[in-house]
């Protein structure tokens, strides 16, 4: 398979909600994290780390994380927890879960957001490749329960749903350039 052009890559990539349940082949899943590892970083830090989860492990995940946002809905209210119970449908469906940590020690800001710029790689590359992507915040409402599932001390930045596509996604809105950037 011939590599896309970068800019056809960064403007077609869309963020996927529906997945097919074929199984990713392991080779693709380290090559979309290849492109992550290749990320710049403060300090040369490389603070991102990644969990891949499949099969009985995404299972144990997603159980453990549907019963801890079923809390938060009990205590706070369905409409308090945003698009969470969405994210937690998605995250079931796809074929694969990764759970991005930020090891960084120093708990600077631009640790985060090198293990950001390492999402924007495994999110682009998983798009070159074929694969469907959706970098999801919503694992922050069990921020505390995941980081006890997984016996992790790293800080929690985020997760990724991965698989082969069941639609292309909508294509999002962007603000023209205008709107955005200032030339002083």
């Amino acid at each position: 398979m011939k590599d896309m052009e970068l800019m056809d890559a960064i403007k077609g990539r869309r963020s996927i909600r529906r997945y097919r349940p074929d199984p990713v082949p392991d080779g693709l899943v380290r090559e979309v994290l290849e492109a992550g590892r290749w990320a710049p970083s403060a300090k040369n830090g490389q603070q991102w780390r990644f969990t891949v989860l499949t099969g009985e492990s995404k299972a144990r995940f997603a159980e453990m994380f549907r019963a801890e946002l079923d809390k938060f809905v009990e205590k706070f209210g369905r409409e308090a927890s945003g698009s969470a119970l969405s994210s937690c449908r998605i995250m079931e469906e796809a074929p694969v879960n990764v759970i991005v940590w930020n090891a960084g020690e120093h708990g600077w800001t631009t640790e985060e957001h090198s293990v950001a710029a390492a999402i924007q790689n495994v999110l682009l590359r998983a798009h070159d490749l074929g694969l469907g992507s959706l970098w999801i915040g919503d694992v922050f409402y069990a921020y505390e329960a995941i980081r006890e599932h997984f016996g992790k001390t790293w800080r929690l930045s985020g997760a990724i749903a991965l698989g082969y596509t069941e639609d292309e996604g909508r294509i999002p809105q962007k603000l023209p350039l205008a709107q955005i950037v200032e030339f002083l």
